[in-house]
């Protein structure tokens, strides 16, 4: 690596821990946890294959603050695998974590930084800053925090920012809802300063927003999105991981899809159907869909939900399939339970 050379793989949001069995063992009924592991390895391997100077984490990397043991472990141990190899590891602890990673040895080796706090970590034509996800109004907190980084960077390298948060104008969701003016909302317009490039998490929509510096030069921010689609809003997004490649002050960047597993979601709230005519309709509904599919299906009579539930204990799903059903929320809050 040269100081005018520099390649980096950006992730985020990898939710290790996701709808995972408390032990490492498959169980009767398939979790998901397993797809949300082998797809996090699957970046590690990349970044290894890829031979690239730098990793970046942009937050959750744990589905939440409490998994197991052993999952910490197996996770740090593929961070470990690539401080081994000489490539530095930059974390950024987001809100699923309460902004704190769970304690490790292995987070002690040089070449893993977290952004526990506020800092910036200074390097050969680079500069990466960074802080915690922060609960709260972080609208009115960033300025202060912006000063802080600026005071430690040499304007003259490239400087990149890394957070966990959502900025004006990104958009998440299966309605593109668009985050803005809200006091958990970084403003976009005190984003540039001495930066050029923003990275960041929490959204798990793949995109790019632009803002731009005093001088006008143009500032990309950069979410990479989450690795696995963890919500049926997210049943079209496309998953993966970004590299960059920094030469001076310029860049290129390229947005690398992983394969995930397909989502279906069946609708039954408007379907006339009885308990008897379910299986048939279900499936037909199902005849095409992968063996392996997510699929949720959504009902609202009472019959019908705990037949969905019936046919699911008694095994006429696949078990190759997840399958969720919607439903029982709304019946119970409707009978005032």
């Amino acid at each position: 690596m040269t100081a005018d050379n520099i390649s980096i793989l950006l992730f985020s949001d990898t939710h290790i821990g996701f709808d995972h069995p408390p032990t490492n063992k498959p169980t009767k009924n398939r979790r998901r946890g397993f797809d949300f592991f082998h797809n996090f390895k699957l970046v590690i391997d990349q970044a290894i294959a890829l031979k690239v100077d730098y990793v970046i984490h942009c937050g959750d990397v744990f589905e939440k603050h409490n998994v197991p043991a052993f999952l910490v472990d197996q996770t740090y141990a593929q961070f470990l695998r690539l401080a081994n190899d000489d490539i530095q590891v930059f974390i950024v602890p987001g809100n699923h974590e309460r902004s704190v990673l769970p304690p490790s040895l292995f987070l002690n080796h040089p070449n893993i930084h977290l952004f526990d706090n506020p800092k910036t970590y200074t390097l050969p034509g680079l500069s990466i800053s960074g802080f915690p996800y922060f609960k709260g109004d972080v609208r009115t907190l960033f300025p202060t925090l912006k000063n802080t980084f600026e005071n430690n960077i040499n304007k003259d390298d490239f400087n990149i920012l890394c957070v966990h948060h959502a900025i004006d104008g990104v958009k998440a969701g299966f309605n593109f809802f668009e985050f803005k003016n809200r006091k958990d909302t970084l403003n976009i317009k005190d984003l540039p300063g001495s930066f050029d490039m923003i990275l960041s998490g929490h959204i798990h929509k793949y995109q790019i927003l632009q803002t731009q510096s005093k001088s006008g030069q143009t500032i990309p921010i950069v979410y990479s999105g989450s690795t696995e689609r963890t919500m049926f809003d997210e049943i079209n997004e496309i998953k993966g991981y970004h590299t960059l490649n920094i030469k001076d002050k310029s860049f290129d960047h390229q947005f690398h899809p992983i394969e995930t597993r397909p989502m279906y979601s069946i609708d039954l709230k408007t379907e006339s159907l009885t308990v008897d005519s379910l299986p048939g309709f279900l499936a037909e509904r199902m005849k095409d869909f992968e063996k392996d599919a997510i699929v949720q299906i959504i009902a609202k009579s009472e019959d019908i939900l705990f037949e969905l539930s019936s046919l699911r204990t008694d095994g006429f799903f696949s078990s190759s399939m997840n399958v969720m059903i919607s439903g029982f929320s709304t019946l119970y809050k409707r009978k005032g339970d």
